[in-house]
């Protein structure tokens, strides 16, 4: 029987290698049949050329503009979509009392507010609110279908040229060059807009970056925009509690090849947490950057214009200040606030995204579940009790046994047709591969906050799906560029509460798909390359509850 199991195990490590190579592989390789590549893909040299400069060239943001993942391998699970219905997210959280609702009501449509020119607006923007690109599902997501920037491009009369990564039907993007043209590190935001020819901004003449020419050189990166609902209980969560979370289940995690640290900030040294590297301390931090960064508007805390063309301004330093004066609003503690402050209390007050009930959650199936016929059985277990399958129990390697993985879904005797399986079966079953396979190593599913003195934020247990580390994520997903302590190979651990809602994927949105997005964490160098690994033993049932579980959170 050993030498039954040895022989196995030595077949399957096989065929990983042969369908996985290495845990070195190419994400891009990873991502499309490399027996039938889409044409506008970049080769996996292409690809390790521009790892050398940590950039994105011109073919890969073309790539990035393909959601489609019709070159992507028949074993591949079908991304269902986004999850339709309620947003159930955008309110404010339950049982905030008279004073602090009201507050969170007028914060909220600030948030929403469009600026222009006498505002402060520029002069040189991404977009004209913040709810524009915080929309999907609701105020407070992440990009929408239907991109704003090209309209805002030339809105009142801007004589803008909408840059070629910027499309009707993508990503919402913020651009930033990695390197200065003599070499030195870059890494800023470089805004994809200016304010000249608007009727607002008279006399203004100044141009915008050449774009074409630095996607040239293979000197742009993207980022997406960041949900912020549920983000005050984030904040209230205790420095203590992120180091336990983090230092829990080391043995696992060395065997998975997963550490992670903590960017931190660097004048108290406490955990930093929100933004695509957790550059950002806190939500009035993150407010004030937003607001000068995307929308040109100076603020108390970053009081100075990013342009300082004497004919482009049109509101005097900072553009957005205290008012010392009631402003009027429904909400009198609101009335003495900047716009910072309030947009803070709109993340800090907002609840966390509630997932869907497992019946309503829209289930793919495999695409040979779909051609069963009645009787037949596929050999997996997708629709199995969760009875039959095991604990939680992480492998370290891609070569282990696929039934060390997921017991059930390799041969088991409970398995019945994936075409009967219902979507609860199915949304339970992915619950338990995402914790299997190791997914939960990173993507922590719960935490619990400290005492704050906001109604209803105490010792609150809330799963955000993230241990707000960063992690070494590869060549594949390197963009870089380094903020505060984290390098030009790391990411904070993306939140995936609310993501079965969300349309573009990955910092940089080059995806919707998130069976491809999955697939993009493996490259050479990542800490994900294990528990990639494991998810590609995985049959494609199993694969398929776990797509079906993430579009449920």
């Amino acid at each position: 029987m050993e030498t039954i199991k040895l022989t196995r195990a030595r077949t399957l490590a096989g065929l990983a290698a042969m369908l996985l190579g290495s845990v070195a592989w190419s994400g891009i390789a990873l991502a499309q049949d490399v027996s039938n590549p889409p044409a506008s893909a970049a080769t996996a040299d292409t690809n390790a050329a521009n790892v050398n400069t940590n950039a994105v060239t011109a073919n890969t943001a073309g790539r990035v503009q393909n959601n489609n993942s019709g070159g992507a391998s028949s074993r591949a699970p079908t991304d269902p979509g986004v999850r339709g219905g309620d947003p159930g997210a955008g309110g404010a959280l339950p049982g905030l009392n008279d004073v602090e609702r009201g507050y969170f009501d007028v914060a909220k449509d600030v948030f929403q507010e469009v600026d222009a020119g006498p505002d402060g607006l520029g002069p040189r923007f991404n977009l004209d609110s913040c709810s524009g690109c915080h929309s999907q599902p609701t105020i407070g997501g992440t990009s929408p279908a239907t991109n704003p920037q090209v309209a805002v491009a030339t809105l009142m009369g801007a004589k803008n040229v909408v840059p070629s990564f910027i499309t009707a039907n993508g990503p919402i993007r913020e651009a930033r060059f990695v390197r200065n043209r003599d070499g030195s590190p870059d890494g800023g935001v470089h805004s994809l807009f200016v304010i000249t020819g608007r009727s607002d901004t008279p006399g203004c003449n100044i141009a915008q970056p050449n774009f074409a020419a630095e996607l040239a050189r293979n000197n742009v990166v993207f980022r997406i925009p960041t949900p912020v609902f549920g983000l005050g209980l984030v904040e209230n969560v205790s420095d203590g509690t992120l180091e336990a979370s983090l230092a829990a289940n080391a043995q696992q995690k060395r065997a998975l090849g997963i550490s992670g640290r903590f960017n931190r900030n660097g004048n108290d040294g406490t955990i930093a947490r929100f933004g695509w590297k957790a550059q950002n301390k806190s939500l009035l931090l993150f407010s004030g950057e937003a607001y000068n960064v995307e929308m040109g508007i100076t603020n108390e805390l970053f009081q100075n214009e990013r342009d300082s063309d004497p004919n482009c301004q049109f509101k005097a330093t900072p553009n957005d200040s205290t008012p010392l004066v009631s402003e009027n609003t429904t909400s009198p503690s609101a009335s003495f606030q900047s716009d910072i402050d309030l947009y803070a209390a709109f993340m800090r007050f907002s609840a966390p995204p509630t997932p869907a009930l497992s019946a309503a959650t829209p289930v793919a199936q495999a695409p040979d579940a779909l051609n069963a016929t009645a009787g037949q059985t596929t050999g997996t277990a997708t629709g199995a009790s969760t009875t039959s399958s095991p604990a939680s129990t992480v492998v370290a390697s891609a070569a282990a046994d696929v039934s060390s993985v997921m017991t059930a879904a390799a041969g088991s005797s409970t398995s019945q047709p994936s075409s009967s399986a219902s979507s609860s079966a199915s949304v339970t079953r992915g619950n338990q591969v995402f914790s299997n396979v190791g997914c939960q190593a990173c993507h922590t599913k719960t935490l619990t906050t400290a005492k704050s003195q906001l109604t209803g934020q105490s010792n609150v247990t809330i799963q955000p799906f993230s241990d707000f580390a960063v992690h070494e994520m590869g060549t594949g997903l390197a963009d870089g560029v380094s903020q505060g302590s984290a390098n030009g190979n790391e990411f904070r651990t993306a939140p995936l509460w609310g993501v079965g809602q969300r349309i573009f994927f990955l910092h940089d949105g080059r995806t919707k798909d998130l069976h491809e997005a999955i697939q993009q964490h493996a490259s050479r160098g990542s800490e994900a390359n294990a528990v990639i690994n494991n998810y590609n033993l995985l049959s494609r049932d199993d694969k398929q509850a776990l797509i079906n579980y993430l579009r449920s959170l």
